[in-house]
């Protein structure tokens, strides 16, 4: 079990991914907000793309060069706005595949954070959620925290960040950047533990009330689990909460996000317990093209 309180736990260089639009703008408060608190650089990365059918590679290149000097002119004017903070803000520009280019350059600069708008749209390009913001999840080589837009460029609200929890060292993995955001942002903390059910209607009827017996000792043993993780907790600054539930994974945890009205949800790729089973391209994949809040997904190497 990972103990909560981890002062030391920080990001150090921060990638925000741009294509010129409003909407991939939102991700650029918080992304300033937690380099801010933790030091850490920002990098801002624009990819344009030339013609969709490359017929001529003389006009495709000209295309390419116009379209960078326009991504340098709108990422110079960007950090033109955040002029005044001490932070370091490096700015680049590339071509070729959206999402391709964005993992190659947050493999080469060595990326620990990728702070995206999960929607894009510009002249020059165009992300759909489920293609771009997808992609990058499942390949990127650091954490990715996918910003919903909003309809503002306010930062992230202050409420309740959520951190969903299978009793595995793999799902704890969570836990750490978890209690920084919430520091940055102060958030209350909720840890939540689904049990998957262990009957479907089609089981016979005298079995239910078997299965009901087995289902609340199963939320009891995940009570028990999500006590002991809060018991550590030795920071006063920091409000946590617990919550078992009972369901399927990935919609009892976006639906849990929407009773309590939580604003981040931060958990693992990847996680493992005897209860349940937490796969990249599964759980967190679908709590991502779910939930109506941010979520922070967290890489395990």
């Amino acid at each position: 079990m990972k103990e909560l309180t981890e002062p030391s736990f920080k990001y150090q260089r921060i990638l925000v991914p741009l294509d010129g639009s409003e909407l991939a703008e939102m991700a650029m408060i918080p992304a300033m907000e937690i380099a801010s608190s933790m030091k850490a650089e920002v990098h801002c990365l624009q990819v344009v793309t030339g013609l969709v059918l490359n017929l001529d590679p003389t006009l495709n290149r000209r295309i390419i060069d116009a379209r960078k000097q326009m991504a340098d002119l709108y990422l110079r004017s960007l950090r033109g706005r955040f002029i005044r903070t001490e932070l370091n803000i490096i700015t680049s520009t590339t071509s070729g595949s959206a999402a391709k280019s964005i993992i190659d350059y947050a493999t080469k600069e060595d990326i620990d954070l990728i702070v995206m708008s999960s929607h894009g749209q510009s002249a020059l390009s165009r992300w759909v959620y489920g293609n771009v913001a997808i992609k990058i999840l499942r390949r990127a080589p650091c954490d990715t925290l996918m910003i919903r837009p909003l309809g503002t460029t306010e930062s992230l609200p202050r409420k309740r960040v959520m951190v969903p929890l299978d009793g595995s060292p793999l799902s704890e993995r969570a836990l750490k950047p978890a209690v920084a955001l919430a520091s940055i942002w102060n958030l209350e903390i909720l840890l939540l533990r689904v049990s998957p059910p262990i009957f479907t209607d089609q089981d016979p009827i005298g079995s239910h009330d078997l299965f009901d017996e087995i289902e609340d000792n199963l939320n009891e043993v995940a009570m028990v689990y999500l006590l002991d993780i809060q018991a550590v907790q030795t920071s006063e600054s920091i409000s946590i909460r617990v919550e078992t539930a009972s369901g399927p994974e990935a919609a009892t945890i976006v639906d849990t996000a929407d009773k309590y009205e939580v604003d981040l949800i931060v958990m693992s790729s990847h996680g493992r317990s005897g209860v349940g089973l937490w796969l990249m391209g599964s759980v967190s994949e679908k709590v991502l093209r779910k939930a109506a809040c941010a979520t922070l997904i967290v890489r395990n190497e």
